[in-house]
Parts: C-alpha cells; sequence; structure tokens
C-alpha cells in the first residue's frame, strides 16, 4: 500500500509543473471577482502547493497535508491535482477518512480532473479501501457496500453536461415538431415526428436521471466518515446507546440533521446519529 502510494506521489511529483497547471488555471477565473490582489492571491495558494510538494518530495507527509489543506482554504473552488495530493498525503498518514474524502473530490466533475489525475485517484482510493475493508474486520466495525451501477449511473449523469444535452434534446424536439407541422401531409411528415418522438425519449430520460441525481444529493448529502472509527448512536446525544461502529472512509447518506448531530444511512439500510464534525461533506466547496 505504502509502495505504491509513494510511486504515484512520486510521479505526481516527477510532473510537478504539469500538476500545477489546474490550480493555476482555476485561478483566472476568479481574477474577475478579485481585482485587487488577485495575482497576489494566486501566487500564494501556488508558492503554499509548492511547499506541499517539497514537503512530500523528502516524506514529510504531515508537513505536506498541512501545506495543502492551506491551499485549499486559500484556493476558490476546487482543484483536482491539489485534492488528489491532499487524499494521497492522508493515505500515506494513515488517515483513511480525510484520504477518502479528498481522493473522491479529485474525482468529482467539479474538479476538471485530467485523465491521468482521475486514474491515479481511482487507483489509490482502490488501495485505501483495501485497508479501510482489513481495519473495518479487525475492529468489527460496519462498512459501506462498494457502489453499484445505479450509484455510479447518477454519480456520471449529476455532471452539468448531462443538463445541457437534456436542454438540447428538449429543444431539438420541440423544433422538429414545429417542422413537421410546417410538413404537414407531405411525406417527411412521418419521419420528422419519429424523430421528435426519439429527442422527447432522451430528453425524459437524461433529463430525468440528471434532476434525480442532483436532488438526492440536495435531499440526502454524501458524506465521508473522517476519524478512525465511529460511535454511531441510536438518537442524537453522547449518552444515547450505541448502534454500531462505523469504520473510517465509509460513504454515507446525511438524511436529518439536528443541533450539533446528523442522521447518517449506510448502504443497505443502516442508520443512526454521530457528531456533525464526525463527517466531510462531499459536495463542500473548502478543503476540508
Amino acid at each position: 500500500m505504502s509502495a505504491a502510494l509513494t510511486r504515484a506521489a512520486e510521479g505526481a511529483r516527477a510532473r510537478g509543473g504539469a500538476l500545477r497547471w489546474p490550480i493555476v488555471a482555476s485561478l483566472v477565473g476568479a481574477l474577475v471577482v478579485y481585482l485587487v490582489g488577485g495575482q497576489a492571491r494566486a501566487d500564494v495558494v501556488d508558492e503554499t502547493f509548492a511547499r506541499g510538494n517539497a514537503a512530500a518530495a523528502r516524506g514529510d507527509w504531515a508537513a505536506a497535508a498541512a501545506s495543502y489543506e492551506e491551499a485549499g482554504r486559500l484556493l476558490p473552488g476546487r482543484s483536482a491535482a491539489l485534492s488528489y495530493n491532499l487524499g494521497t498525503a492522508y493515505a500515506q498518514l494513515g488517515e483513511l477518512g480525510p484520504a477518502t474524502l479528498h481522493l473522491r473530490r479529485a474525482l468529482q466533475p467539479a474538479a476538471e480532473p485530467s485523465v491521468e489525475i482521475a486514474e491515479a485517484a481511482r487507483r489509490n482510493l482502490g488501495l485505501v479501501r483495501q485497508r479501510m475493508e482489513v481495519a473495518a474486520a479487525a475492529e468489527g466495525a460496519q462498512i459501506d457496500r462498494p457502489e453499484g451501477w445505479w450509484e455510479l449511473l447518477l454519480a456520471a449523469v449529476r455532471a452539468p453536461l448531462f443538463g445541457w444535452l437534456a436542454l438540447l434534446a428538449g429543444w431539438s424536439a420541440l423544433a422538429v415538431l414545429g417542422l413537421r407541422m410546417r410538413v404537414a401531409g407531405r411525406g417527411g411528415a412521418l419521419t420528422a415526428s419519429s424523430l421528435a418522438s426519439v429527442l422527447a425519449i432522451v430528453f425524459v430520460a437524461i433529463g430525468g436521471l440528471h434532476g434525480l441525481s442532483l436532488r438526492g444529493e440536495q435531499v440526502t448529502p454524501q458524506a465521508i466518515v473522517l476519524p478512525t472509527t465511529a460511535e454511531v448512536r441510536e438518537a442524537p446525544g453522547a449518552h444515547r446507546r450505541r448502534a454500531f461502529l462505523v469504520q473510517g472512509g465509509s460513504r454515507v447518506r446525511v438524511i436529518a440533521r439536528t443541533a450539533g448531530w446528523s442522521q447518517i444511512r449506510l448502504g443497505g439500510g443502516l442508520e443512526g446519529w454521530v457528531p456533525e464534525a464526525t463527517l466531510g461533506a462531499l459536495a463542500a466547496t473548502s478543503s476540508r
């Protein structure tokens, strides 16, 4: 595990210039907002990121993680390179919860991962998952089940591209219907009607899945359990009876909240309450 992660990190450091570009590029749009001091902010983020890479190069993963966290707090938006490096640093430290959180963030469409970073993040997530399963078995803790085809499909269609495709199909269907009305009674009417039907089906299918995925993230957002293990209570409150133990790094759904506590659901239907600070939201805009 450690050797594989080290090789991945060394590869990232060897491509240091390429990895820094996503962060610099993401700051270009921010310059419109930060008209005063924007370049200085970009330089600070870049320097902090470089400091993290230098710490990783000498094997000081704690210092690397601290520098990457600082860069994340300064950086507007999300960077796949930063999330990947931060997740890898936490994996090297054996902190499986934060490692899973940031490696998953590196794969989100908002982070705009390159093919190279996406492959490396998936590889490291697989290695982290192996350690999670071993730790869960040793501790008798519950762990999330691997994502099935339905979850993977919803995650894919959550990207803004699918929303635009659905809109394009819908407007195209209306345009074709308008054309059909103009050629009514001619030989092309049947072809236009068939094409409009196909486009309408595409609109309903893609648009429905896209909307379902977005609604799911709003109503029951995904989060990652951050500590090594977390005690899940039957009701909010540390004095409540423990329902079960959940493994750090597990992906859960937040289905309810109250003061300082979140009700979570694991795949398979297990539910309970944990302190809100126990969770790291995948949709969060900050680095942590």
